[in-house]
């Protein structure tokens, strides 16, 4: 993540550093909204402590609710030419923005980890299967992995490259991968990792044990796929519902409710229904693409 920008973040980490400094006490006070959030920053390489984190999330926050909020009193004043209505409202407004902003900020590196997770867990059947090709043909777990290390393979190849640097100052390469292990987020490569310290802590032929890697996560990917393609018809049907049942019907239905009851439908009951539509829309595309497996491309 170190090479990222943090998503809506307004304040620069120099500046975050500086008001980690600051304001310490009201920075460890905010922090508590995500207590992992030290491991987490660690984790992502970034030269951050979790109170000027949670400081510089406070400040972005702060400038989205008061930008907000300017725009919302501009809009309500236009609509009441009353301040006693106004400012309410506005303020509530800002608030809200600033809390949803803040909240997510906090969250974010959280979700940052879990996607870096992913992505390692989707290089890493290409990795594993260049290391059981070369471990075959003779070559050495090091000179295998400084090949991984070396190649393309994303985030595999930068933690492996750490690893093949620990070795070459004289780490043992078991140790090298344990503390790898024990670091990593995804759950594939924490799981690969420990059958490889057992191979080599057993003395078991690696080439084995790597071609019993390679075979589970392959039915784990095929597994997933399986299970997201059964999930997806029940996600289709009800996004055309959203998309087409809810609007269509929606209207025919209150058109016929309002013969009945005479309250009619107005303009802006037509257009909220629309905006429901539309809302539910989105939440349904998005819900489906947060759950597609990283071997469709992430």
């Amino acid at each position: 993540m170190a090479e990222d920008k943090i998503l809506l973040m307004l304040v620069s980490q120099r500046r975050m550093f500086q008001l980690g400094r600051r304001f310490r006490g009201l920075g460890r006070l905010l922090g508590a909204a995500n207590p992992r959030m030290g491991s987490i920053l660690a984790k992502l390489k970034l030269d951050l402590e979790p109170e000027g984190y949670a400081m510089g999330a406070f400040a972005s926050g702060l400038a989205y609710g008061l930008m907000f909020f300017l725009l919302a009193a501009a809009v309500l004043w236009v609509r009441y030419h009353d301040t006693a209505k106004m400012w309410p409202e506005s303020l509530a407004i800002g608030l809200l923005v600033w809390l949803i902003t803040f909240m997510f900020l906090m969250m974010y590196p959280g979700i940052m980890m879990r996607k870096i997770a992913a992505k390692e867990s989707n290089d890493l059947l290409f990795a594993l299967r260049e290391m059981m090709v070369d471990i075959d043909g003779g070559v050495p777990l090091f000179d295998s992995m400084k090949n991984v290390a070396s190649g393309d393979y994303g985030y595999v190849s930068r933690d492996l490259g750490t690893v093949v640097k620990q070795i070459e100052r004289g780490i043992p390469d078991r140790m090298a991968l344990r503390e790898l292990a024990v670091r990593t987020e995804s759950e594939l490569m924490k799981r690969s990792l420990w059958q490889m310290v057992n191979a080599l802590e057993s003395g078991a032929s690696l080439g084995t044990a790597l071609s019993a890697i390679v075979q589970s996560i392959e039915s784990y990917m095929y597994r997933d796929i399986k299970n997201y393609s059964s999930n997806l018809n029940f996600l289709m049907l009800i996004y055309m519902l959203a998309a087409t049942v809810v609007p269509s019907l929606g209207i025919t239905f209150l058109v016929l409710l309002s013969a009945f009851s005479g309250l009619g439908v107005s303009f802006t009951t037509l257009l909220l229904l629309l905006g429901i539509s539309v809302l539910a829309q989105a939440i349904m595309i998005g819900y489906m693409h947060s759950t597609r497996p990283e071997t469709f491309g992430g």
